[in-house]
């Protein structure tokens, strides 16, 4: 019976592992569990770790991941140029390609993206929209059940705040202004560009003419609209409140700040003569709650909270007595707990009391801080240091029961429940539990049916979509340890996840029957699909970041994958079997996304490279330094079809470098062009052809993809018709049409690059990643989206294909 409990423990660690990636904290249902479940994985091993990938492996890296979308476009105003990308494609004449084969969403649907604002509709509350940082809106007509994107047609997918005048006007504002940038040290801020509005349930949605371009909408933190005038709305930005009297044809800033993050947070109270509403504005400087009892007019704003050191601060105001207003805020400069602050007087100015403040005793304190690393030391009884990893700039929410005023919500990596006005909390979700909800929580929702009894629905968004829970009032987990074990709180939750694309691939592969996918992405590990199981049945079979992945296409049961920094694992047994790392040289610097790629001649030989080209003959060999250094990281890899000594490899500052020895036991010489600056994002050989090669730019400021025929010795630009905005690769098909996957979807070209139109039909979304593999029918061509997802569409023949009069 030992033997059997150590083998469960054993499965239970390895299970988390895959799932979370973090060999640290890797939990069972207690802190015994968790060291003695890693003695036994590094004794015995399990599937997915061994003992060389505990070197490699590593959590996500927003940082890093941030840093590398920066560097591979420069620092430049992105959304701007994407901005004049659109518009040049609207306004230039072009011939569009006529595609009769759709594309076809393959998921992952369960895997959700950062989401941040939700909405129900109060008059059908099984309708819902979302806001996907990088994907749009998305809405449910049936609960979660199924998501359908709304805003493909939108200049900016940045949402980040929505809000409902009526079951058909929605305004959803762009720009996450919470300074990530700064957080995660890219000095590259992603904003968004206004606020756009559908008056048909988000069947169409149309720009503000008064928001765009406007520096004042750059980042459009909060909405919200009048109970007395669905025509007014009040947007909170980072230059202050704005009031819109006509749907958002004009604005007046009604309350203006230079505090850094200028207002983040808005709360309108309804059932008064005027529109009564709190602002909270500031962030990482001293931020003040403001209200003003008639903004509707010019009155004065009054500040009626601001304690020193407070920064970010949320603010919700109880429904069933709205005399009585919370606020949870954060603390400069850690972003730690503050307090939780509440007033019984409508939040007039010297009424407010605290709560909970981070007392370092009682679980409440934690609110604003990853709970499970802050507690280490005590679930581990004093073996484990704490590690604190403050949340409040980035995920701060607060809300109270419908029915209760003393019932109030609080999150931000988890959720925490009050059922005493704020002074005693218990945990609700543990995010390091796969049952439980992700982590990052953004906003908390209830169900307008809800009557705390038969309808207790809850519905939260986070870092990971959407969740929902139906005993939201069940008990807690409570006391010093309330952390160390996530089944004392009886609080359950479902992943309303389905079809709810908003996936950030990097790269990806398909089997040779078409029928299996797989590939890395952000935040999310390396995650496997296939078409039998359907779009939301997708596995997480490798952690940390995903990067670059491979099938061998004469032994597909071979499979190699990788997390950030060149970390490259293979398993012989396929998709889900024992992965073991191939360590890269240590001396080496790789990319954060690090390429590799089968030799397709010998798909026993792989290249990797960091800043010099690396080359493994065998799953058994070493790995041989097959160059010198370059002059800059590699970002790309070619081998020529019928030439194992033909490859060619690109790097960060553009040049392209080639060798015909390549395969040779000695570092040869590789000779170097370079067609233009920046960061070179694929190498393309025609299939048919090796002497013909093509190449993409990622870099603003130049061409983008280039031309060459004599087996990439020199280089010809050949992207006339794209716009000058970022491509990352490209595919050759047959008769040689070419797709280029670019920052606004896919490019087309049916006659060898002379010219190039967009196809209209994909969404116009980051395309990191474009492959030619077998369809359902025939050739199909894949594309790996950053935050949208795996589609497909097969491929017509040529004389199957005609051109259109440019619209």
């Amino acid at each position: 019976s030992a033997v059997v409990l150590l083998e469960q423990m054993t499965a239970r660690a390895c299970i988390f592992c895959q799932l979370h990636t973090n060999l640290l904290v890797c939990a069972d249902h207690n802190q015994a569990v968790r060291r003695l479940g890693l003695i036994l994985l590094l004794l015995t091993g399990c599937s997915h770790w061994t003992a060389d990938s505990r070197q490699r492996i590593a959590e996500d890296a927003p940082d890093a991941a941030a840093a590398y979308f920066a560097a591979k476009r420069g620092n430049v105003d992105v959304v701007a140029k994407w901005a004049e990308a659109r518009e040049q494609l609207r306004s230039q004449r072009r011939a569009a390609v006529v595609i009769k084969q759709p594309w076809t969403f393959l998921g992952p649907g369960n895997v959700g993206g950062r989401t941040r604002p939700l909405l129900i509709d109060p008059s059908a509350p099984d309708t819902m929209y979302a806001g996907v940082v990088s994907g749009g809106v998305f809405k449910t007509t049936d609960g979660g059940a199924h998501w359908t994107p709304t805003g493909d047609e939108m200049a900016n997918l940045a949402v980040n705040s929505l809000a409902m005048a009526d079951a058909q006007t929605i305004y959803a504002g762009t720009g996450e202004g919470y300074f990530r940038e700064d957080i995660r040290g890219t000095a590259m801020a992603i904003r968004g560009d206004g606020i756009f509005v559908t008056h048909d349930a988000a069947a169409t949605w149309m720009q503000l003419p008064s928001t765009k371009n406007n520096d004042d909408f750059h980042w459009v933190n909060d909405l919200a609209i009048s109970t007395h005038d669905p025509h007014r709305i009040y947007a909170a930005t980072r230059t202050g409140v704005w009031r819109s009297n006509d749907e958002g044809a004009s604005w007046n800033r009604v309350l203006a700040t230079t505090v850094k993050g200028g207002c983040l947070d808005l709360a309108l109270r309804g059932g008064t003569d005027g529109d009564y509403l709190f602002a909270s504005c500031g962030v990482f400087e001293q931020a003040t709650v403001y209200r003003s009892k008639n903004a509707e007019s010019d009155d004065a704003w009054t500040p009626v909270l601001s304690p020193d050191g407070m920064s970010r601060t949320s603010i919700a105001i109880a429904p069933s007595n709205p005399s009585v207003v919370y606020a949870l805020a954060a603390v400069n400069p850690s972003q730690l707990l503050l307090g939780v602050y509440r007033s019984d007087h409508d939040g007039d100015p010297n009424t407010w009391t605290l709560q909970q403040s981070r007392d370092g005793q009682s679980v409440g304190s934690l609110i604003l801080e990853n709970p499970s690393s802050a507690t280490d030391n005590i679930c581990s009884d004093g073996h484990d240091p704490n590690n604190t990893v403050p949340m409040g700039w980035h995920c701060n929410t607060i809300a109270v029961d419908p029915l209760d005023p003393n019932r109030v919500w609080a999150a931000g990596v988890d959720l925490f429940r009050s059922d005493d006005g704020g002074k005693t909390w218990g945990l609700a979700s543990f995010w390091w539990d796969p049952a439980s909800s992700h982590a990052d929580h953004h906003s908390i929702h209830f169900d307008p049916r809800y009557d705390g009894a038969s309808n207790q629905r809850m519905i939260v968004t986070n870092d990971g979509g959407v969740y929902r829970s139906d005993n939201p009032n069940a008990a807690l987990a409570t006391g010093p340890k309330a952390t160390c074990d996530q089944r004392a709180t009886s609080v359950a939750w479902t992943s309303l996840n389905h079809n709810y694309g908003g996936t950030q691939f990097y790269h990806g592969a398909v089997t040779n029957d078409g029928t299996q996918f797989f590939g890395g992405v952000q935040d999310n590990g390396t995650v496997w699909g296939a078409v039998a199981a359907g779009s939301d049945s997708w596995q997480r079979i490798w952690g940390g970041d995903g990067g670059y992945v491979a099938i061998d296409p004469n032994r597909q049961f071979v499979v190699l994958c990788e997390s950030q920094g060149g970390a490259i694992v293979r398993s012989a047994d396929g998709f889900t079997g024992h992965f073991q790392s191939y360590i890269n040289p240590s001396s080496d610097s790789f990319l954060f996304i690090t390429p590799f790629f089968f030799d397709p001649n010998n798909t026993l030989r792989l290249w990797t490279g960091g800043t010099r080209l690396y080359r493994r003959d065998s799953p058994s060999a070493i790995w041989t330094t097959a160059s010198k250094s370059f002059d800059g990281q590699i970002t790309s890899i070619a081998i020529a079809p019928g030439n194992s000594s033909l490859v060619l490899a690109g790097t960060t500052v553009g040049s392209i470098y080639r060798s015909t020895t390549a395969t040779t036991d000695a570092a040869v010489t590789w000779p170097g062009v370079h067609p233009r600056d920046g960061w070179l994002s694929s190498i393309a050989f025609d299939p048919a052809n090796a002497n013909v090669v093509y190449a993409t730019y990622a870099l603003f400021g130049g061409p983008h993809v280039y031309r060459s025929i004599d087996a990439g010795v020199t280089w010809t630009a050949i992207d006339n018709g794209i716009p000058d905005i970022a491509a990352h690769s490209i595919a050759v098909g047959p008769s040689s049409t070419l797709y280029a996957g670019t920052d606004l979807g896919v490019f087309v070209s049916n006659d060898s690059g002379a010219s190039w139109s967009h196809d209209d039909t994909l969404p116009s979304v980051i395309t990191e990643w474009l492959i030619i593999a077998r369809g359902q029918r025939g050739p199909a061509l894949y594309a790996f989206t950053h935050g949208r997802g795996v589609w497909r569409m097969e491929l017509t023949e040529p004389n199957e294909r005609r051109r259109t009069a440019a619209r």
